[in-house]
């Protein structure tokens, strides 16, 4: 019962990750021969071609396990200690450049006249390569604390104190502990408040656009109330992604086969279906995809 489990959970995750590639493929086709074509890119086409980089390597990293199990082939000690922290570093970019387009949809669409938000309504989108690479280097730092203190963490075996209850944790893991848990609780603080507001600022425009037209949208309103789907969607599939994350990764989690096959197939679903949401409620990616599909009249 166990392979069977197993062996569906691999299917799906691996279903999912080709689905994955392909999207992120095109993405970053698409808004790299925009650059060709017109020698710019706007501040949303750089974060969604980093995302897109980022995601495509992740993915492709994903990869290699699978290969190394369908080729029956025991993977080299180098492979297996080196995995970890470059997904780590490349995830954590992820959510980061995330993070920001969420943060630049929210100042470009919503209309709040607050100071500090008039403030970065009008510097957030000039500082975008510089927010980039910082989210670079935070997503770097944090893998090398992981990389650094990352083996102190206590196993569920040996990390029991006499009493069967207590961890003797040192101050090393607390620090990496206490920098993951910081950088996880700004990125979730950033993406509700981004969320919150886009949809206060988009129900209030809407109810006006009512009132006004007698409820005939526009496709100004069409691609704020897409990007603000995109924003709640991407919240519904990373609050299970991130849980199942620390379940598979901490090693002082210990759950059994099923638990874990299960939250090997969450983290599957998230990548994908948020780059196939990105894909569906970008104007521009989407209309290019349809060409590229046929399907373009």
């Amino acid at each position: 019962m166990h392979r069977v489990f197993f062996f569906f959970a691999f299917i799906v995750s691996a279903v999912f990750n080709a689905v994955g590639l392909l999207v992120n493929l095109s993405i970053v086709i698409i808004n790299c021969k925009t650059w060709v074509q017109s020698h710019r890119m706007s501040s949303s086409e750089r974060i969604l071609f980093s995302l897109g980089v980022t995601r495509f390597l992740t993915l492709g990293l994903f990869l290699v396990p699978t290969i190394f199990l369908v080729a029956n082939v025991e993977r080299p000690a180098r492979v297996s200690t080196s995995f970890p922290p470059v997904w780590m570093s490349l995830d954590a970019s992820s959510l980061w450049f995330v993070t920001l387009i969420n943060a630049l949809y929210c100042v470009k669409i919503a209309n709040f006249q607050h100071s500090v938000f008039l403030l970065l309504k009008r510097n957030l989108s000039p500082k975008t390569p510089r927010l980039l690479l910082a989210c670079v280097l935070i997503s770097a730092f944090t893998t090398l604390l992981y990389v650094a203190l990352g083996p102190k963490l206590p196993s569920p075996e040996l990390g029991t104190g006499r009493n069967g209850t207590e961890f003797n944790i040192s101050k090393g893991v607390l620090s990496l502990l206490i920098s993951l848990t910081l950088s996880s609780s700004v990125q979730v603080i950033i993406n509700v408040t981004s969320a919150s507001l886009l949809i206060n600022s988009v129900w209030r425009q809407i109810q006006k656009l009512k009132r006004n037209s007698g409820g005939l949208w526009n496709l100004q309103t069409e691609a704020h109330v897409g990007a603000m789907k995109l924003m709640v969607c991407f919240l519904l599939l990373y609050i299970p992604y991130s849980v199942a994350t620390l379940i598979l990764h901490l090693p002082s989690v210990r759950v059994d086969f099923e638990t874990r096959s299960v939250c090997m197939i969450i983290p599957s679903f998230y990548i994908p279906g948020h780059s196939v949401l990105i894909l569906l409620t970008h104007p521009k990616l989407k209309s290019k995809a349809k060409q590229v599909l046929g399907f373009d009249t």
